[in-house]
């Protein structure tokens, strides 16, 4: 097995797209013989402002671990863009200590450790943080001409758009009418999840629109910062409704967020209330289903019954499936995952020393980078030393080839099953769902399980299935 490493992808914006650099990065690893086990993927992260940061730091924890020793990037620049060239240096040195290396496709000789090395990287990084520079000032000109014309800049509630040139947008009211509507509704004590099954519309969307105070004053204030300095400007819209409609929708909405109506206990929210609820999908939408339990007015317990929930937004069934017994379907999988004894497998070394040798030179590309880190003489001294031992012991190194294959751990799948809560009994139906397929279906006028194209019970099946972190088992 060659070296492992990881695949670090970042765009700045929501609209670009990450996958070019991915396939980039798996072609150059497939070429050099690197076996990427983990992605960093940062869709709309600026590396200007640090917020890819705390990833690095994870990728360093993880190349401390061994976890793998090569971080790959198309470009440096995904790595970090900041003014502040000490951070970017401290950041590579920390990858560079920890015994890691990094690979840029386009930069072959940033982040190497000796002198034509260096120079590429400090160039690198002073023409990272330049071209961000170059990139604020260009987008600052652009606003700037956009607060010159006292045009609309930022995002905008539902069913508000823009219109005209680029510098000179000027927001507007799509649809004022729907907009009326939801305020006197939300004025009127209607609950947001019933106005967003009307509208489409997240409870959220409707809050925004509610909150947006131009839709009475008809001022929308628009904000951009610049170098630390955050200017304001007023943009004119027409309004769409009265400021007392406005006001008495805006108290609704705030007298729901005081804590008098806050969850005072009980199950949490997201919690399900059994490991089955929200996995299997309705037969006839493919939507998710839902157990229903509970009680009747006359207090005695209801049948648990599966029932199609409905898509996230509206909540509403589809009609089609009416039902069925939740106990046979229950008792079917638990049944038969509490009595498996299969043996769950870890995919792990069995034989050969190379990686030995791995380790050997991430620890003397760890004494490298110290060595010109190092200000202490005693320290100095005996990095040399270690050094030299080093590359003694790589010079008479014999390697066997690593194996890897699956073992077994000691457990069983009904081990797993039994000692499970209800999160890690609801992880290992969704792996049996993705490696197999499990699926409600009716069989001879009875509802029970299909798993893959064969009704539970009836044949064996064949796979792997893989329950993440390395472990899984198969049939």
């Amino acid at each position: 097995m060659g070296t492992l490493g990881a695949g670090f992808v970042r765009v700045s914006t929501g609209s670009q797209d990450e996958t070019s650099q991915v396939k980039i990065l798996t072609e150059e690893a497939s070429q050099r013989g690197i076996t990427i086990v983990k992605w960093f993927t940062l869709h709309g992260y600026s590396a200007s402002h640090g917020a890819q940061e705390p990833a690095l730091r994870e990728a360093i924890a993880d190349i401390q671990r061994r976890d793998y020793t090569t971080l790959m990037v198309t470009e440096s620049s995904r790595l970090d863009r900041r003014d502040d060239s000490d951070a970017q240096a401290e950041i590579l040195l920390s990858i560079r200590s920890a015994g890691g290396d990094i690979v840029s496709v386009a930069e072959p000789q940033f982040g190497k450790t000796d002198f034509a090395g260096r120079i590429v990287t400090l160039v690198a990084q002073h023409a990272n943080a330049e071209k961000s520079k170059t990139v604020k000032a260009t987008t600052y000109r652009g606003v700037s001409m956009i607060i010159a014309n006292g045009a609309h800049h930022g995002p905008l509630p539902s069913f508000w758009a823009t219109r005209g040139e680029r510098y000179a947008k000027q927001a507007y009211c799509a649809d004022p009418e729907s907009v009326r509507d939801i305020y006197g509704r939300v004025a009127n004590g209607d609950s947001l999840l019933s106005i967003g099954r009307a509208y489409d519309l997240h409870s959220t969307s409707i809050r925004t629109l509610i909150q947006f105070a131009a839709n009475h004053t008809g001022v929308e204030e628009c904000r951009y910062t610049y170098e630390g300095v955050t200017e304001t400007w007023v943009h004119k819209v027409a309004p769409v409704v009265d400021s007392p409609l406005w006001w008495r929708a805006n108290k609704v909405l705030a007298a729901n967020t005081t804590d008098a109506r806050g969850n005072k206990g009980g199950r949490p929210v997201g919690q399900a209330v059994n490991w089955i609820s929200g996995l299997l999908v309705c037969p006839s939408c493919g939507e998710k289903t839902r157990l229903q339990i509970g009680y009747t007015p006359s207090g005695n317990p209801r049948t648990p019954k599966l029932r199609c929930r409905g898509d996230a937004k509206r909540r509403k069934p589809c009609g089609i499936f009416k039902g069925c017994d939740a106990r046979p379907i229950i008792d079917t999988i638990d049944s038969m995952l509490s009595s498996d004894t299969t043996p769950i497998l870890a995919f792990q070394r069995v034989a050969g020393n190379s990686h030995e040798r791995d380790e050997m030179q991430a620890e003397l590309a760890k004494i490298q980078s110290r060595l010109s880190a190092t200000e202490d003489d005693d320290e100095l001294d005996a990095l040399v030393v270690a050094r030299k031992a080093l590359r003694e012991a790589l010079k008479n190194f014999e390697p066997v080839p690593d194996m890897y294959d699956y073992t077994e751990t000691g457990q069983t799948v009904s081990d797993l099953w039994t000692a499970g809560d209800t999160d890690e009994k609801r992880g290992m139906i969704r792996a049996i769902m993705a490696s197999w397929g499990l699926a409600l279906s009716e069989h001879d006028g009875q509802w029970g399980i299909k798993i893959g194209t064969r009704f539970a019970g009836t044949t064996e099946v064949d796979g792997i299935v893989d329950l993440g972190n390395g472990f899984c088992f198969r049939r």
